[in-house]
C-alpha cells in the first residue's frame, strides 16, 4: 500500500477519478473508461477491484507511462474504508453512483453507509469536483450538504448539470439526448439496458465534461461502452 502510494505521488500528471456506490460502481467504471478513451489513456482497471489489495495491485502491476488517467472503483464493507481507499489514490473527481443499504450486517446502519460512501467527497482537495445523481432521496441529501464543487446529473429534477431527454429502448439497447445546463445536446445511443444504466451514463457524461471532452467524443465513447458480463447484458 505504501508502495502504491508513493507511486501516485511521483506521477502528478495523472487525473485521478474515484467512483463508488452501493451499485453501479463496475459498471460505471467502464463506460467511463470508454468514454474517456476518446481523448485519454485512462488505466481501467479489471472486475471488482475496489478493495486495498486490488486498488494497490492496480497501482503496482497494471499503470505504465502511457496512462494519464487513473479510474479507481471504491468499495467498501465497513465504516472509514472509502476514506482509507482514498488515501492510495486521493481523488481529483469523486463519482457517486447510489447509496443503498448494501452491506448492512457489516455496517451496521443506514447512517454508517450514507456516511461511508460520502469520504469518497470529503477527500476531494479545493480543486475536486463531486458528482451526484439526483435520487430524489440520499444521494441529493448528500449533494445539498457538499459544500465543495459540485455537479448533479440525473432522469428529472429541478438545477441538474447533465440530464436525459427521449430515453427509448429496444432489440439495439438504448437512446437518448443527452443535455447539458448550457443547453448543448447531442443524441446518444449505447448497447446498455435499463434506466440505471441511462443514469450512469450521465454521471461519466458529466466527469467527461469537466475533464474537457467534447459532446460528439462522449457520443462516441458511449457507443463503444460495453455491458458488464451477466449484468442486463444485451445477447445478440
Amino acid at each position: 500500500i505504501d508502495d502504491a502510494k508513493r507511486i501516485i505521488q511521483s506521477r502528478p500528471d495523472i487525473k485521478r477519478v474515484g467512483i463508488t456506490g452501493s451499485y453501479g460502481k463496475t459498471s460505471t467504471k467502464f463506460i467511463l473508461g470508454a468514454i474517456l478513451r476518446q481523448k485519454y489513456h485512462p488505466l481501467v482497471p479489471p472486475a471488482s477491484y475496489n478493495t486495498p489489495m486490488g486498488i494497490t495491485r492496480m497501482v503496482r502491476e497494471m499503470l505504465t507511462d502511457q496512462n494519464d488517467v487513473i479510474i479507481a472503483e471504491m468499495g467498501a464493507r465497513h465504516v472509514h474504508e472509502i476514506a482509507e481507499l482514498c488515501e492510495i489514490v486521493p481523488p481529483q473527481y469523486s463519482l457517486l453512483t447510489s447509496v443503498g443499504n448494501q452491506h448492512l450486517e457489516t455496517f451496521g446502519s443506514q447512517e454508517n453507509i450514507t456516511n461511508t460512501k460520502y469520504e469518497i467527497m470529503q477527500a476531494l482537495g479545493p480543486d475536486g469536483v463531486g458528482f451526484f445523481p439526483e435520487d430524489h432521496g440520499i444521494c441529493k441529501q448528500l449533494y445539498l450538504r457538499f459544500e465543495g464543487n459540485k455537479r448533479l446529473f440525473g432522469i428529472d429534477g429541478d438545477d441538474l448539470d447533465v440530464w436525459a431527454e427521449h430515453i427509448q429502448t429496444g432489440p439495439f439497447g438504448s437512446s437518448f439526448d443527452l443535455v447539458c445546463k448550457s443547453g448543448e445536446r447531442i443524441a446518444c445511443t449505447c448497447k446498455l439496458l435499463g434506466r440505471h444504466n441511462v443514469m450512469n451514463v450521465l454521471g461519466c457524461a458529466a466527469v467527461a465534461l469537466e475533464m474537457g471532452l467534447s459532446l460528439q467524443q462522449i457520443a462516441d465513447g458511449v457507443a463503444q461502452a460495453e455491458p458488464v458480463e451477466h449484468r442486463l447484458q444485451l445477447i445478440d
